[in-house]
């Protein structure tokens, strides 16, 4: 299903509208102009990791998500912008391509799933 904005609103507005009254933006990864954009990125980027070819040694993974360096719930006039300015006037990348591990290391919620499986297969069900 794709969602469209309502007509007159902007999307940052519409993002701020999101989230205030459903908590989430999934309307918003859903519309036509996210996944267009989505896609942009993607093959801009060659489907590859950005955070993976970073490491030492470089490993190469398939890129399924770009993620927003400044979060949607706070930033969302950059919803769909390629770079934003940082407090020196330092152009920075706005839309970074990422694999599912590196998008969950980014949020903070890897740790969170390595204890649940290592307390899972660990625990004595007995």
């Amino acid at each position: 299903m794709t969602y469209a904005k309502p007509p007159g609103m902007g999307f940052p507005e519409w993002i701020e509208h999101l989230f205030a009254t459903e908590r989430c933006a999934r309307k918003f990864y859903k519309s036509l102009a996210w996944r267009r954009k989505r896609s942009e990125v993607l093959a801009r980027n060659h489907w590859e990791c950005r955070d993976c070819k970073a490491k030492s040694p470089a490993r190469y993974a398939r890129a399924d998500t770009v993620h927003h360096d400044r979060f949607l719930d706070k930033r969302p006039d950059l919803c769909l912008s390629d770079t934003w300015t940082d407090g020196r006037g330092v152009e920075r990348e706005q839309l970074i391509p990422l694999c599912r591990d590196c998008h969950e290391a980014r949020h903070g919620r890897t740790e969170g799933a390595a204890a649940r499986r290592e307390a899972f297969t660990n625990a004595e069900l007995w």
